[in-house]
Parts: C-alpha cells; structure tokens; sequence
C-alpha cells in the first residue's frame, strides 16, 4: 500500500464469467470494500503436443461454453466455431495448403459478455500434411498355412510414426488383426483369426490423419489350431497369461472420429474397421437446448429467414412468373385469331407447374420394377453426396440410405392416408413421381460439389394424390401434416443421435449411421419440399395459407440449419460459404429481373 493509502494488485487466476464478484479486504481491519462484478474472459486454448501439431488442417482445443471462437494462421487464413456446453471446440483451416505455420486463437463471449475479444492464445506452431502415405508393404510371413491359434506375426515396411492396421478379409467382411507403430521404416505385430481363407493387407495412417491406400494382399489359409496334450499328472500346469486386448485411443469431445485403426471391443458386435467410424453421414452432432447455445439457434433461425428470402420465395416468384408468361402469351396468339381472352383468375392459377394430381403411376408393366430401379438409383444418389473415406464402407452406408429412404417414404404415405380422409373427405392414391430424382440428384451433386458434410439430402420417390375435386384448403391441411410429421421424424432421429452410444463395434456403428441418415434425410426432405413449386407439398401449403407456409418453413430451415452448423465444412470453409451466398444473391436477383421483365417491360412491348 503506498503512502497515501492507495493499492493495487493483480489477479492471474479469475474464473470466466459475465459476472464474476470480487471484493478486496483489510487484513489488518478485517474490513472489505463493496463487492464489484466484472466480465472476465480469457484467451481460449489449442490442444497441441510440445513440439508443434501436426494436422491435415483441423484444430481444437477449450474455451468458454457456447463462446464462438476464431483461429487465425500467420497468413491470414482464419475459421470460427462455436463451443459447445463443455467448452470443446475444433474447426478446420481447409485453406492451408501443406507446410509449416503459426496459429493463434482469440474468443468472443455468449450473451452476458461484451462485444469484444478476448486476448490471443499463445502461439502454436503447426504442420499441414494433406498429402496421403504411400501404401505400406507386409514382407512376411510369405502366403501360405498358418494356424489360428497359433498367433502370427507380420511385419513390414511404412513411413515413420504412421500407424499400422493389419486386416484380414473374406467374403463376412474385415477383421483387425493387429496394429503397429512404424520406427525405423519398419513394423511388426502379431494377431490370430478364426479359421478360414482371407487376403491380408495393411493400411497406414500417418500423424496428420491421412490414410494411405492398402498394402500388398498375402493369401493365407488358417486352420483349427491343434488339439494342446494333457499335462500328466506329475507335471505341474501353468496357466497362460491373457493376451491384453488392445484398446481403441479416446476420441476427444466435439471431435469426428479419425480414421485411425480401431481395436476390436468387448460386447461391441465384433471388432470395426476404421471406416465403420469415419463417414460422412455420423458427423450430425446430438442438438443442444442451453442457455449457452442459445447463439447458435439464433443463427440457425438468421440462415433459415436468409433461406427463405434468397431461395424459397425467389423459387416461387420465378415459377410463378414463367408460367402465368406462357398462359399469357398463348392467350395472345390465341386472341389475334378467335378473339377470346383469360380471365384475371385463370391468370392467377397459373402459378407454377403441375400439381400433385398431375402425377401418375408408373407405366403399366414397369410399376414394381421401376419403383425398385428408382429407390437403388436414389440410394445411390445420396450415398454419393459426400466422399466416404474407404471405398469398402459404400457397401455399409449404402444399406443404412436404403432403409432410411424406405423410412422416409413410409411416413410420407402413412401420414397422407390416415390424414386424408379426416381432413379431405377423400383417400389418398399412392403415386410413384421417377421425375422427382431430379430434385434427389441436384441436392446430393450440390452437396458434394460445396463439400457439405453433413449433407443437404432429399428422398422422397413415392407421392400420393387426392380427388381432382378436393379444394386448395384441404390439400393444404394434407401436405403440411406430411411436412411437419417428416420433420419431426428427422428431429427423433437427430435427437437419437445423443442417445446411442459411441460406436464400439459393427452394431453401434451401423446404428449410429442409420439415426444420421434419418435426421438428415428427414429435415432435408422437409426442406427440400416445402420449396412452394410444382408439384412439391409446400406449393399446396403455400395456396392454402401463406402464414402456416411461413410458421413451417422457419421452423423447419432452423432445425435443419441447426444440425447442419456444427459441421466445420459449412462454417469453417469460408470459401465455400462464399459461394453459397453469391449464388443465392444471384438466384434471388435473377428472379427478381424476370418478375420484373413479365411484369413491366413485356406489357410494354405488347
């Protein structure tokens, strides 16, 4: 304390908080000034081991709970990710190209906080490494017999500090037979398998995550291990050690799981390959309702009106216009020579093109079999939206689309018949649309074009139809029923999602890939169709009640937005969002000009 009473001192270790109490007392009076609250928020942290981080451009590390925070690279480059309620974060620098950079991270504060950053992480030095590992080689043992019992030992060459999956394969599918680190240029482990014939290869994966294609295949045959002798009686018995079971390295919170060769689990279902894991259809992350998320579903619900303004409504205007353009214009030829005009209400009708009535069943003779070609080419479709680490988990994820497409389908056809009658007074007529793969291919080619992972999917091939003379209400009512039921079909699923466990085995993990591919496939079903055009349901919602068309849409493209944000290619590729907006401003403003050319400048010229 200096002489004129005046002190001061430094805390170094203040909690975060929007509100943190301090309070100062005399330890020679025992008297203490009035509390204060002040906002304390401290540089957030990079998970990096001493000696820098090696990655393929991921990051991670801890801030505060819902704090949205920004990693920068010496070069500019920068992605931004929000916490989540336990403080994890991970983003992706996706453009760095490979080589030696510094990143510092900075966080900004959930509501409570002020506006304003935090200070700079300490510097962290990183190597970029996209480039993939060359295949390693198994040198032995040569192809031959071996016995199960008996473990084998394999070794190798690779890359040094890569890490070695060995596989044994038939026609039941891939077994971890053991795993090695490389060191010196070479490895080696030991494993055994039930008997029968397998191709046994390797794969490598080196410190940055890259996966290396696979290894020479070596044909081996292992048979019964032979039958062990009876000790005799005068010889004492050792009982054998257990072999320890190796376990698969803890994968941090918040993170998607590498492709980094798995162990096989106790209980799981077998032991998994690592593609089981990897795919891009397990990346949904289970939805968060806290307060500390609260910014991301603002978010969510800024993108679902953003979408609204740039894409669903421009669609609407620029359907809409071009039909009620060619009624016109034919209504003028026609005039010239018969005389007779439309009415402003026949004008009106024609706002787009055809509704749910104008589709029909397949062609006589070809139902059955076209309705299996096109739930296999939508399958194939949207298996193909995203890149799957391993050419033999397509097989896999194929199998959890297919049932989820059937899912989706079912619900939309239940939800019609059992609406129908009770809100239109009619049944509904199944109907099967092959048009509508257009619709599945552009969201999956999209999808894949932008690099969205999770992907924006669509998957309804099956329709239903009403009566020609059921009205535009009670089409209405139906289709919105069919809208909100799929969406909350998508919800159980994403909210299933936190429910299952971590994928341990084969079973796990094909459940966990079902649930992602039912939430995704739902909400981007819902979304998809409630786009108010031709014969999609939103456009007979859109007739009925602009107001219920709103309501739906903004909670539906929130939903959807939310389970989409947390992917780091939507938020943390900046280039990519990039050219989303541009092509969004673009398809509003070109809607806009062809509204405004019918509207104002063809009557003009007439």
């Amino acid at each position: 304390m200096g002489s004129d009473g005046t002190w001061s001192c430094t805390l170094s270790s203040l909690p975060n908080g929007p509100a943190v109490v301090i309070r100062a007392v005399s330890l020679d009076t025992g008297q203490s000034a009035p509390t204060q609250q002040v906002s304390v928020l401290s540089a957030p942290t990079i998970s990096a081991p001493d000696g820098g981080l090696v990655t393929g451009g991921g990051i991670r590390g801890t801030a505060y709970p819902g704090a949205s925070v920004t990693v920068r690279a010496n070069t500019g480059a920068t992605c931004t990710f929000t916490a989540d309620s336990t403080g994890a974060w991970g983003c992706v620098l996706g453009s760095l190209t490979s080589g030696g950079y510094t990143v510092v991270a900075t966080q900004r504060g959930p509501h409570g906080f002020p506006d304003e950053s935090s200070a700079e992480s300490a510097p962290v030095s990183i190597t970029v490494d996209k480039t993939a590992p060359a295949p390693p080689t198994i040198t032995s043992p040569r192809p031959g017999t071996a016995h199960s019992g008996d473990p084998l030992t394999f070794t190798g060459t690779g890359e040094d500090g890569a890490s070695i999956g060995v596989y044994a394969s038939n026609d039941s599918g891939s077994t971890l037979l053991c795993t090695a680190t490389v060191r010196a240029k070479a490895w080696s482990c030991t494993g055994s398998v039930a008997p029968g014939s397998y191709a046994v290869s390797a794969l490598q994966t080196d410190a940055a995550g890259n996966v290396s294609g696979g290894s020479n295949a070596v044909a081996f045959t292992f048979t019964a291990p032979s039958p062990i002798p009876s000790p005799s009686p005068s010889s004492p018995t050792k009982t054998p050690k257990p072999t320890p079971t190796p376990t698969a390295p803890a994968i941090p919170p918040g993170t998607t799981p590498s492709p980094t060769p798995v162990a096989p689990q106790a209980g799981g279902g077998g032991p998994i390959a690592p593609d089981w894991v990897g795919t891009p259809f397990t990346t949904a992350s289970a939805p968060v309702v806290t307060a500390a998320a609260f910014p991301g579903w603002l978010r969510s619900l800024i993108l679902a009106v953003a979408a609204l303004l740039l894409l669903a409504l421009p669609a609407r205007l620029l359907a809409g216009t071009i039909a009620r353009g060619r009624l016109e214009r034919g209504e003028r030829r026609r005039a010239s020579l018969f005389g007779r005009n439309r009415s402003a209400a026949e004008l009106r009708a024609a706002d787009g093109v055809r509704d749910d009535t104008d589709q029909t069943s397949a062609p006589p003779g070809l139902g059955r079999w076209s309705i299996a070609a096109a739930f296999a080419a939508a399958a194939a479709l949207v298996t193909l939206s995203s890149p799957v680490g391993d050419a033999s988990a397509y097989l896999r994820v194929l199998i959890a689309i297919a049932i989820a497409l059937a899912a989706v389908n079912a619900v939309w056809i239940l939800l019609a018949r059992w609406t129908a009658p009770r809100l239109a007074g009619v049944s509904a007529r199944v109907i099967f649309k092959p048009s509508i793969l257009i619709v599945v291919a552009a969201a999956a080619i999209a999808s894949r074009l932008f690099g969205l992972q999770p992907a924006v999917l669509f998957g309804l091939i099956l329709g239903v139809a009403l009566a020609d003379g059921v009205g535009r209400a009670a089409r209405g009512r139906v289709a919105a029923v069919q809208l909100a039921g799929i969406a909350a079909f998508g919800v159980l699923a994403w909210l299933a999602v936190g429910v299952l466990p971590q994928p341990s085995g084969v079973f796990t993990a094909f459940a966990t890939e079902l649930a992602n591919a039912l939430s995704l496939l739902g909400l981007g079903t819902a979304a998809i169709a409630l786009i108010p055009v031709g014969g999609l349901a939103g456009r007979a919602v859109f007739q009925w009640s602009r107001l219920m068309w709103l309501g739906l849409s903004l909670v539906v493209y929130t939903l959807l937005f939310a389970l989409l944000l947390p992917v780091a290619s939507l938020v943390a590729t900046g280039r990519n969002l990039i050219v989303l907006a541009v092509a969004a401003l673009a398809f509003a403003a070109l809607s806009v000009c062809v509204w405004m050319w019918e509207r104002f400048v063809e009557p003009a010229r007439q």
